[in-house]
Formats: C-alpha cells, structure tokens, sequence
C-alpha cells in the first residue's frame, strides 16, 4: 500500500512539473494562457464508508485548469496584428473545421484572404456593396482588396456656407449723360467771328456726389469740352471725358480744286484727285499729337480730339478754295445724328470757325447733376443762355437726367461684382477633377421679386458655363443663376426650387471632350454613369449677421484610387484606404464567447475547439455582448506569470523529492521485514 501512495505521489509531482514547465516554456507564446494542475486525494471506500480508521490511497490529477486572465498587449507594426482587451475569442476556419484564439498575429494570403500562421482563415461579417459593414449575419471569410476602386461622378454638392446678412448689393445703377448731344436745338457751335471762343455760354450746375456732398460747379464761357470734364471729375461719383469732332467735305472727287486748310495752326492742302495725298494729310494729322486724330468717314475727312480741346480750323493763306464744315455730331456712318440740327458752314479766306466739344459723364448710383438758377456768386443766370451752354437747352432747375444702367454686373472675372465665391472639386464619369465655383451675389431688393433677403448664386465649372436655356435652340451651355432667397429668420427658405446641373460638359485643359456630357431629352439627376448631371444642395445656408463662412463643401464623387493601407477600429471595423482619399469598409471581425471558456479543448498552436463542457459559441462584434474591443496594431502576449512559474517549479521539484522519500521509506520497511 505504501509504495502505491509514493508511486502516486510521485506521478503527481512529475504531472505538476510537466504543466509549471509547459507554462515557462510558452512565457513568449502569443496569446498562449496559462495552466495550473488539480490535484484530490484517494480513499478506498465501501458503500457504507470507510470509518475512522480508514488509510488514504494516495493521490491523483483531477483536472489541468487554464487561466483566462488578460495578458499584457505589445504593439506592432503590422495592422493586420489584433488584440482583444477583453474577453472573448477570435473565430478560425480550416479544412479541419472552426478553432477559437487569443492569438491574433495575421496576414493574408496571395488572395488577399486574411489567415493566420497556419492558413486558418478569419471569420467575419461581411460588407455590402456600398462599402458598408453589415455587423451581423452569417459568418464569412475576411479578404482585402488588393485592387484599385473604379471613379465615381458628383451627382451631389452640398455646401453649408454663412451669408453676412449685412452685406451691400454687388450691383450699382448708373447713368450716362452726353452733353451737347441729341438735345433739340443744341448744334454744334460755331464762331465765325472770334478765332479764340466756341460761342459756348456761362453756366452753373449743382451736382450731388456719391458722397452725399452737394457742390456747385461754374463752367465760365467758352469752356472747351475738356475743361469742363475736368471741372466734374473732382465730385465724388462723376467721371467725365470730352471729346471734340469737326468733318470737313469738298475733299475729295468730283471736287477738282486743291485746298488748304489749317487745324489748330497747322497748314494742309488736299488734291482731291490724288488720293494719296489725302492719306498723307491724315498721316500728318495723326502725327500731330496723340491726342488728335484723322479718318474718311462717309466721304468726309472727320477730325478727332480724344480730350476735348477745341478745334480751331481755318482755310490756306492763299485763299484758293472753300471748305464746307459739317456739325460735328454724326454716327460711325458719317451721318448727322437726330437732334442735332443740320449746320453748315462754307468758310472762305481769312474766316475762322471754332468747334467745340461734347463731354461724356457717368455717374454713380445717387449722383444728381441739376441745373442751377444762380452762379457761384449768387447772381441770377440768364435763361436765355442756356440753349447756348455746353449741357445744350436746359432751364433753371432741369435735372440732367442720363440713360440708366447698371454698374458691377457680375463677372467671375471681377471680384467686385460679387461678394464671396467658393470653390469645391467635382468629379466627371471618367474619374477627372474639375473645379465648381461658386459665385454669391447680394441682389437689390429694388428689383422685381426681390427682397432684402434675397441673393444668387453663379455656377461655373473651371471657368466655363453650366446652365441651361430651354429656348436655347443650339443647346449649348449659358451663365448658370439661381436664386437664394432667406426667412426672416436667416433661415435658407426650403420652398426653393432644387438647383441642378444639367447642362455641363466636361473638358479638359485644352478644351477637349472628356466624361459624358448631358444626354438630351434626360435631364433627371441621379447616381447615373451616363451623364454628368448632378444636384446642388444649399438648405443649410444661412444669412446670419457676421462673417462669410465657409463651414462644409462636400460632393459624392471621387477618382479611381489605389489601396494604400488598412485601418481597423475598436469595433473590429476593417477600412481600406485608396489613394484618392476614399474609406471604404471591407468587413468587421466577429468574435466569439462562451459560457465556460474552461471547458474548451487545447488543440495546441494557442488554437480551443468548442465541447459540450464550454457550450455553444456565442458570436458578435467585438465591444458587444460583454466581447472585449479590438486594438489593431498589437499582440496579446502570454498571461504566465514566470516569477510565481519559477517557485512553483522548486516547489514540484521538492515535492518529488519527498515522495521518492515514501518510496524508500516502505523499501527500507520492507527489508527489515524480510531479514527477519
């Protein structure tokens, strides 16, 4: 009896030496979890037992018990390396059917399959085609795409910008006044008696400035039209330029006689059969100074002083030939214009005629240019005169009331016709980048269906148009307008029609076709490859008072796009990343729990097979159900505790040593028996 109880004792203490050496073997062993022996003693007993006298049997292993405790987590440079901070298993399948670890060191196969060392391959849940993780359903290997994404084309923008509420309207209205221009009874002027006057009169003008300043401009008699123009380009909102313009005739066929004539002191003389000679006079004029120029205008030789001066003309020293002066007031064509007055003038030998200017003006918005009843001192003006000034037949308190227009329209080219722009990249169905601008405009609540609330928005698309004209009959793309239009609130108003672009064509740098272009007769915006149409949100603008801000411009579409690298999240989420900047998810890691991880079998290789003892698998995402979360990057190393494995060893070892003790004890015992 005494040798079985030695025998036992020392099959136990080798038992707990194999497993504390098993233990130290795996200290580096990835996910490797430690184990520890049981041990129970042995009685021999009778079915009414064995009394107080019974003698123990020795003792046996009941159980080999694994440790599921966290190891430490070490990270590495590998993504595909997964830890669990937590509990629960990852899910391996093989030929030889589904294995549970803690050992997540992975890589993938030349099919992108995601494996382990041993080819086992890890279970997952799979993505859908949108690139979205379904987290649930059937388990399904996980593989990486190793390709490239095709491109994607804008079928929406959607920007979330902030409009300063307080901002000014880009565009100005305007107005042109030509004086001494179409006025009834204003011809041109004449002075067939003073070679040093025009003949025009004193005047006075009051003029309101873009500055709300209100002055009093005298223009004294016989102001040249360049005089006059620099009177008022001193008022805030005026700009004035003159110009002086005189056509002589007689010059050239059927007339025979030469003439001589001199402008502004200088001598010409014209054959007007030699009609070289006429384009050596015109050369010579133009020569003359920058400022003064000569051309054939309907038969007519018209003479041209781009400031204004006055043109003083009279005929050669001779005396031979008379020249007939026509007004000055004529169209491109030569011919008189309305109002103007038919006025001739044959000047002989020794007569002079000098011939004023008309001065240009454009005025600001709210610039108001009246006449005066009073001259700079206060004295009444004669209104007699008025007809003879150089603003032609105006009365005491005439407004001189130019042609409207409006200033500033807008031009992308022009930062001043707008307030802000913004600009986000588009994609066509070829994968090519293109540039969508944005230009805003405040509008004036003066025009019709405007309010103060109201602004637009112009669309270009690398500087070209974009819009659609439905009576178009070439089809070809106009400027792009919509309106914007606010609550009172500065809320985008949500009863506004949705902006969308059905009329690009995609080029590129040189001009050429690239993508699709629209598709006549489908003007529909969706998730098409076909066309290149696409929707632009703006309900989440606002007209707040502050700042332009520019909060978000995001658009769906993207360019073709090489895997550049994997990323995986707590949650078990496996993302690849493309060279085109885009996420797409490829699948999510299913983890697996049990109710008695105790009752797995080892099949070596840190690998558990499910028994009846563990109870079913329990499978879900990592960070659910009481499943631990995923750190990519990392390792979990292995939970032994070599100090405390070390003792125990030394403890094994004696333990052994006293039970060869039991063994030679009952020997020596045994000896003395026999030698008696």
């Amino acid at each position: 009896m005494s040798f079985n109880v030695g025998l036992s004792a020392l099959n136990a203490a080798q038992q707990e030496i194999n497993i504390t050496g098993n233990n130290i073997a795996n200290s580096s062993t990835n996910g490797f979890k430690s184990s520890r022996a049981t041990f129970g003693d042995v009685y021999a007993a009778s079915v009414l037992g064995g009394g107080s006298r019974q003698q123990g049997g020795g003792v046996t292993l009941q159980a080999i018990n694994q440790s599921f405790t966290q190891g430490n987590i070490s990270f590495t440079n590998n993504t595909l390396d997964m830890a669990i901070n937590g509990g629960g298993f990852f899910i391996q399948r093989s030929e030889s059917g589904v294995s549970y670890s803690r050992a997540g060191a992975f890589g993938t196969d030349k099919n992108g399959t995601i494996v382990n060392s041993a080819g086992e391959r890890l279970q997952g849940f799979a993505a859908s085609a949108s690139g979205i993780a379904a987290g649930g359903g059937p388990l399904t290997d996980l593989v990486v795409t190793t390709g490239e994404i095709p491109p994607r084309p804008t079928t929406l923008v959607s920007s979330v910008i902030n409009l300063d509420a307080s901002a000014l309207p880009s565009s100005i209205i305007g107005s042109t006044l030509v004086a001494n221009q179409g006025r009834s009874g204003t011809p041109i002027q004449l002075d067939l008696t003073d070679p040093r006057q025009n003949g025009y009169e004193a005047n006075a003008i009051s003029v309101v400035g873009s500055d709300n300043v209100t002055r009093l401009i005298s223009v004294p008699a016989n102001s040249t039209a360049n005089q006059v123009a620099q009177l008022f380009s001193a008022v805030n909102g005026v700009t004035a330029r003159g110009t002086s313009v005189a056509y002589i005739s007689g010059l050239t066929a059927p007339a025979t006689e030469t003439t001589r004539f001199a402008i502004n002191g200088r001598e010409f003389e014209v054959d007007p059969t030699d009609l070289d000679a006429l384009e050596q006079v015109m050369a010579a004029i133009n020569g003359i100074t920058s400022n003064l120029s000569a051309r054939m205008v309907g038969g007519n030789l018209e003479i041209t002083h781009n400031l204004g001066s006055d043109l003083v003309i009279t005929p050669g020293s001779s005396g031979n030939g008379e020249i007939t002066m026509l007004p000055s007031l004529r169209n491109s064509s030569g011919a008189a214009i309305a109002g103007a007055g038919p006025v001739t003038a044959d000047v002989g030998a020794g007569e002079v005629i000098v011939i004023g200017g008309t001065v240009d003006f454009t005025l600001d918005e709210g610039v108001v240019m009246t006449a005066s009843s009073v001259d700079a001192a206060g004295d009444p003006i004669d209104q007699s005169t008025r007809i003879n000034s150089i603003f032609g037949d105006i009365s005491g308190t005439d407004a001189l009331a130019g042609v409207p227009f409006e200033t500033n329209t807008f031009d992308p080219k022009n930062p001043d016709t707008y307030f802000r722009s913004s600009a986000v990249t588009v994609f066509d169905t070829l994968g090519n980048q293109h540039t969508l601008t944005q230009f805003f405009v405040k509008e004036r609540p003066e025009n019709a269906g405007d309010t103060a609330n109201t602004w637009s928005v112009y669309l270009q698309v690398d500087g070209r148009n974009i819009g659609y004209d439905p009576n178009s009959l070439d089809g070809q793309p106009v400027l792009a307008r919509f309106p914007i239009v606010f609550t009172d609130g500065g809320l985008y108003d949500q009863n506004q029609t949705p902006i969308e672009i059905t009329n690009w064509n995609p080029v590129d740098a040189q001009g050429r076709r690239v993508g699709a272009g629209p598709v006549p007769g489908n003007p529909n915006v969706g998730e098409n490859t076909n066309n290149s149409n696409f929707r632009i949100d703006l309900s989440s603008m606002t007209q707040f008072g502050g700042d332009f801000s520019v909060q978000s411009n995001n658009q769906d579409g993207f360019a073709k796009g090489q895997l550049t690298g994997l990323e995986i999240n707590g949650r078990g989420l496996i993302s690849a990343r493309f060279s085109n900047g885009q996420s797409r998810a490829i699948g999510e890691v299913a983890l697996a729990n049990f109710a008695n991880p105790g009752g797995l079998s080892n099949m070596g290789g840190t690998r558990f097979a499910e028994t009846s003892e563990s109870g079913a698998a329990s499978v879900s995402g990592a960070g659910t159900a009481g499943l631990g979360a995923i750190q990519s990057g990392a390792l979990e190393d292995s939970n032994v505790d070599l100090p405390a494995e070390l003792v125990q060893l030394i403890i094994s070892q004696r333990n052994y040593q006293a039970a060869a003790q039991i063994i030679s004890a009952t020997d020596a015992a045994t000896q003395t028996i026999i030698n008696l």
